[in-house]
This record gives C-alpha cells, structure tokens and sequence, in this order.
C-alpha cells in the first residue's frame, strides 16, 4: 500500500508537498559515496558528518536553503600523478539533505578528512488558538 493511499491522508491537510517527498524519497536510490552519519546531540542540535579522505576545503562547496542542505565535492581531474594502486575514492559528489521546518545550518569544519556541518532547529514561537467567528 502507498503512503499516499493510506488513511494518513485523510487527517492532514497542506500536507501534500510533504507526502510527495516521502514518496518521492522512498523510490530514489541513495549513493552511498560519500560515507556519512548524522549525530542527534541534542533535542534541537545536530552534526552531519562526511568522510571526504582526499579532498581540501577547496574542493567542496556547501549550500543551504530553507529546505536542503547540498555538499558538492570537486575532484581535481587535472592530477598529472601516476599510481601504483588508487584505492582512495576522490570522486566528484553531490550529497542532498532535506531539512525540516525551522532546521537551520549553523556552521561547518574540515578537518582531518572530516566535515563537520552543524545544524540546529529553531523551536518555533507558541501560537495562541484563534475564535474563528460563524457566520449565519
């Protein structure tokens, strides 16, 4: 059974670009280059981390919207250097993260072949219920 066909759909409303991406995401094959994980370090704070051995700062761009975090990594194709064995993987990447509501990136490290991105998520301001007025 679909998500989109569950019965989900029927208590959400203004959802729907949230369901598309879920479905959307549940049939795309993720690259597993390059290897990553994602630190819960608080109930608000969060770390992405990428193994890039290989790669300078130079090398990567970083670029944050409201909604997605985008890693782009650049080889240097132009390396005139002759190997015996080339068992480090320095390809060009583009690593996508959807970002929820109110996630904000907050800064980011490169060192020791790590990048380090943080994140954090803005608790969003107490709203007050509204009286909606019925009209007769």
């Amino acid at each position: 059974m679909s998500f989109l066909s569950s019965p989900y759909m029927s208590s959400f409303v203004g959802f729907e670009s949230l369901f598309d991406e879920i479905e959307r995401m549940s049939s795309v094959k993720h690259p597993s280059y390059p290897a990553y994980d994602i630190k819960k370090i608080s109930n608000n704070s969060f770390l992405i981390v990428l193994a890039l051995a290989g790669f300078s700062a130079d090398d990567l761009v970083i670029e944050a919207t409201s909604s997605e975090l985008v890693v782009y990594g650049n080889s240097d194709k132009n390396s005139q250097q002759e190997y015996i064995h080339k068992g480090i993987a320095k390809r060009a990447f583009t690593k996508t993260f959807r970002l929820a509501d109110n996630v904000i990136v907050d800064g980011a490290e490169f060192k020791d072949g790590l990048l380090s991105i943080q994140l954090y998520r803005e608790e969003p301001k107490k709203e007050t219920p509204k009286k909606i007025s019925i009209k007769s």
